[in-house]
C-alpha cells in the first residue's frame, strides 16, 4: 500500500482580508466500484492559504476537489470546511455550499442570460438578495475580473477567457470564503490563459483560500504557498511550491516535473 503523506496549512499571509474556511481532509477514500480514486488523502488548507494540487491525470486531484463540496460522496473519511463537517449526514449542505465558490474546466455559464444575470441568478434563488442589490453586487465582481465594460454581453459573444472571468464573477457574487479551481485553463486558448490567471492572481493577494488542481506550473510557483503532488490516489509529496516544483524528493515527482516542465522529453526506454 501506498503511504499516504499527511499534510498540514499554515495559515496565508497575503492581502489584509483572511477568509475563514479552511479546509481539513481525513483519510479521504472514494471509490467507483473495484477503483478507488482516493486512496486515504489526508490534507489541510489553512485560512488565507493558496495550495495547489498537481499530479498526471487520473490521480485523483479532481476528485478530492469535488469531494470537498460534496459534488462526489466520499465512501469513507471526513471533510471539514469552516465550521461544518461536511461529511456528517446532518449536516446543511446547502448552507455549507455557500462558503464554497467553484470553477471548473468547462464555464457552464447559461447561454440565454447575460455577463450580468449569470451573476444574479444564484444570488436573488439561493441568498434571497434583491435583483438591485444583486444587480450591484454583480457588476463589482465583473469589474473585479475586469469585464464590467461587457455586463450585457452573452457567452456567445464572449471569448473562452471572458467566459471563464464571467463564471469566476459569479462564482465570487456569492460571498465564497473558499475558491475551488479545477482546471480553470485547461480549456482555453494560449493567448487567454494569461488573463484568467492574472485574476486568481489578484484573489490569492487578497487573502481568498484557494485550492486549485493545476497544469501551469509557472502559477503554482508564483502564487501557491504550498503544492501537493497527488498520483495514484495518494499524496507523493508537498511543501512550499518552490522547493516541491524546483528540487523535489520523490522520484515520481522529478519524473512528472520533468515531463511537464520539459514537454520534448520524451521516455523511449519504455
Amino acid at each position: 500500500m501506498n503511504d499516504v503523506v499527511h499534510s498540514s496549512g499554515t495559515a496565508g499571509t497575503r492581502g489584509s482580508a483572511v477568509h475563514a474556511a479552511g479546509v481539513s481532509l481525513k483519510d479521504l477514500r472514494k471509490s467507483y466500484g473495484s477503483n478507488e480514486v482516493l486512496k486515504g488523502i489526508s490534507l489541510d488548507v489553512a485560512p488565507g492559504e493558496v495550495v495547489c494540487l498537481i499530479g498526471p491525470s487520473g490521480s485523483g486531484k479532481s476528485t478530492l476537489l469535488r469531494c470537498v463540496n460534496l459534488l462526489e460522496q466520499p465512501n469513507e473519511g471526513t471533510i471539514h470546511v469552516g465550521g461544518f463537517e461536511a461529511t456528517d449526514p446532518d449536516v446543511d449542505i446547502d448552507k455549507m455550499r455557500r462558503k464554497v465558490g467553484m470553477v471548473f474546466q468547462q464555464f457552464n455559464l447559461f447561454p440565454h442570460l447575460n455577463a450580468r444575470q449569470n451573476c444574479t441568478i444564484a444570488q436573488t434563488k439561493v441568498l434571497k438578495r434583491g435583483q438591485a442589490e444583486a444587480d450591484k453586487v454583480a457588476q463589482a465582481n465583473l469589474d473585479r475580473v475586469g469585464l464590467g465594460h461587457l455586463a450585457d454581453r452573452f457567452p456567445d459573444q464572449l471569448s473562452g477567457g471572458q467566459q471563464q472571468r464571467v463564471a469566476i464573477a459569479r462564482a465570487l457574487s456569492m460571498d465564497p470564503e473558499l475558491m475551488l479551481f479545477d482546471e480553470p485553463t485547461s480549456a482555453l486558448d494560449p493567448e487567454t490563459v494569461g488573463d484568467v490567471l492574472s485574476v486568481m492572481r489578484n484573489l490569492a493577494k487578497e487573502g481568498m483560500t484557494m485550492l486549485v488542481v493545476t497544469h501551469e506550473m509557472g502559477f503554482a510557483r508564483e502564487v501557491a504557498d504550498r503544492v501537493v503532488f497527488m498520483d495514484g490516489g495518494v499524496v507523493v509529496e508537498e511543501g512550499v511550491a518552490e522547493q516541491v516544483i524546483s528540487a523535489p524528493t520523490q522520484s515520481r515527482t522529478k519524473e512528472f516535473l520533468k515531463r511537464v516542465l520539459d514537454p520534448t522529453h520524451i521516455d523511449i526506454s519504455k
